[in-house]
């Protein structure tokens, strides 16, 4: 299926495309202040960041950058002639796909196109930009695991089992946060029991793979866990299901929300910074309107090759 295991490494031309699409979302969420108690990095920063958290220093000129002003346009140049046209996208996860803003008044919502009134996640954006068919059924507070009373592989009537996934043409799956907070066990990349991450992740990709064979998996590494377990166990599980994966925490130039540390090369000063950055406010660190953005272009991009 796609990158059959392959991690998202990224090239030069990547490093030069994360740090365009940096500063693109600078100049077009930095007017919204009102939205955000916290001000963007200078673009000389972000030059910084982008080069202290790759493996390799990366020259950059000002005329390797193209930044375009205008949100409906991707600033990331992609080598594929696919299209998310029309491409029917289920969005599985917890609130950093659900989208939290709360502690804002009034709530951020997008302005215009096909999901104006919904709230500005990574999801809706690349919906609107691209035309694809948006499905989110993502929920604050969900686990992958069954936990407690709910939780997506919960048996018989989880959040897996009451969707119809008949229509989906790509469905991806973003969990990992709430799984730490809770101290969920982590298990063995054999389990089968729904109650340990590993065995929760085994039973969804089991359980989705055979009854919705037509549908192209992802799975995204989350860039919000407290330790370094579960999105290690993440990478694991996607490699043994021959399951592409886009690494969030570690793999995309250290650039985006960041909690974890030994995983992600990038100095702890400069993830403060980052997270301080990205944070809807300092009592709510869910992603704000900026790292949704962000995020937005490494994930549209990443899509592509699931198709």
């Amino acid at each position: 299926m796609g990158l059959q295991g392959k991690k998202m490494n990224f090239t030069r031309h990547s490093a030069i495309a994360a740090l365009a699409i940096g500063l693109f979302c600078l100049a077009s969420c930095g007017d919204n202040s009102s939205s955000s108690s916290v001000e963007p990095i200078e673009p000389s920063r972000s030059s910084e960041l982008v080069e202290s958290s790759s493996s390799k220093l990366v020259e950059i000129s000002s005329s390797e950058l193209d930044v375009s002003s205008s949100s409906s346009e991707s600033p990331v140049v992609s080598s594929s002639s696919k299209s998310l046209n029309g491409v029917v996208w289920y969005v599985v996860g917890d609130s950093f796909s659900a989208g939290d803003f709360e502690g804002l008044d009034p709530k951020p919502t997008i302005k215009e196109g096909q999901y104006a009134g919904k709230l500005p996640v990574y999801s809706y954006l690349i919906g609107n930009r691209t035309g694809c068919d948006v499905r989110n059924i993502a929920a604050g507070g969900t686990t992958i695991c069954y936990y407690d009373t709910y939780g997506f592989t919960k048996p018989e009537n989880g959040i897996m089992y009451r969707t119809d996934f008949s229509d989906a043409d790509i469905i991806t799956i973003y969990y990992g946060i709430n799984d730490s907070h809770n101290r969920i066990p982590i298990g063995n990349i054999d389990d089968m029991d729904p109650t340990s991450f590993y065995g929760a992740f085994n039973v969804a990709l089991d359980y989705l793979t055979k009854n919705y064979p037509k549908a192209k998996i992802g799975i995204i590494v989350s860039n919000g866990c407290e330790t370094e377990d579960y999105p290690e166990a993440t990478e694991q599980v996607a490699i043994r299901w021959g399951m592409p994966y886009l690494d969030l925490d570690g793999g995309v130039n250290g650039i985006t929300m960041l909690r974890s540390s030994s995983r992600n090369p990038t100095p702890d000063e400069e993830k403060k910074e980052i997270l301080r950055q990205q944070w809807v406010h300092e009592h709510n660190w869910h992603p704000n309107e900026y790292a949704h953005e962000l995020e937005s272009h490494f994930i549209e991009e990443w899509l592509l090759t699931l198709l």
